[in-house]
């Protein structure tokens, strides 16, 4: 049988992933921090799938849930790896506790690369396997307010792409998935009313299970960096060739 983990799997992408690869006959173990909502999808699925699925609750803020987690996969040959854990911050960085903001640099990148090592070591072994790092369109663009989201989601994106230039020659497919706007829990859990979700010229808010969809396809053919999306394609150009003086008085006219 063939097994995927799949982190920040309680709602949004990573359960779309948990769904999608459920169907495809995979065993998951899935982890998240709110118990009741990720039961009921392991219910849901295990029920309409027949496949095993082992719940891990795991708060990647915290080095050593995270230690529990790697003790009780490191004997599990994974197919499959979707790290997805990720929160933002409510407060600037200047405004919050330092404590509070490390708890990023904890889970996207401490967390994530433990994670990482562990499974794709797994992987090399057996010179089989995919992996999927969620990270963000936002990593391609600086912001006043979002420092260390912007910065670690960054981290991500490279470190996975150089991932997939050691891995793809050992037939291991890797993807740094940089979705853009993206309906999911992680919005609401910031307060942002349901009136930001709108379209806005390039601003083209995407539903989490067609995000997914399209990342699953792009894997099929190839590796590397992903941006699911035209409008975000769009907005990925226009940040990387724009020049910087103009993008940092357009970033802090639009209060970015």
């Amino acid at each position: 049988m063939k097994n995927a983990l799949i982190t920040g799997a309680t709602s949004g992408i990573g359960a779309s992933f948990a769904r999608k690869l459920g169907k495809e006959g995979y065993n998951l173990y899935i982890t998240g921090r709110r118990i009741e909502v990720i039961e009921k999808l392991a219910y849901d699925i295990r029920k309409k799938y027949h496949v095993k699925v082992t719940v891990v609750l795991a708060d990647f803020t915290i080095p050593q849930e995270v230690d529990n987690l790697l003790k009780e996969i490191e004997t599990v040959p994974f197919d499959f790896l979707i790290n997805n854990v990720g929160f933002g911050h409510k407060k600037k960085f200047f405004d919050d506790t330092y404590e509070k903001q490390y708890e990023m640099i904890e889970a996207h990148i401490n967390s994530f690369c433990k994670i990482t090592y562990l499974v794709s070591r797994n992987m090399r072994k057996n010179k089989n396997g995919n992996i999927i790092n969620v990270s963000s369109l936002a990593g391609f663009a600086p912001t006043s307010f979002n420092h260390l989201y912007s910065s670690t989601k960054s981290f991500i994106t490279t470190f996975t792409e150089s991932l997939h230039l050691e891995l793809s020659p050992l037939g291991i497919r890797v993807q740094a998935l940089c979705p853009g706007f993206t309906r999911s829990d992680f919005h609401k859990s910031l307060n942002i009313k349901e009136e930001t979700f709108k379209n806005r010229w390039l601003v083209r808010w995407m539903d989490s299970d067609k995000v997914t969809e399209l990342s699953l396809k792009s894997l099929n053919k190839k590796g590397g960096l992903y941006i699911p999306g035209l409008s975000n394609k769009i907005l990925y150009t226009i940040v990387k060739f724009l020049p910087r003086k103009l993008y940092y008085s357009l970033a802090r006219k639009m209060g970015m």
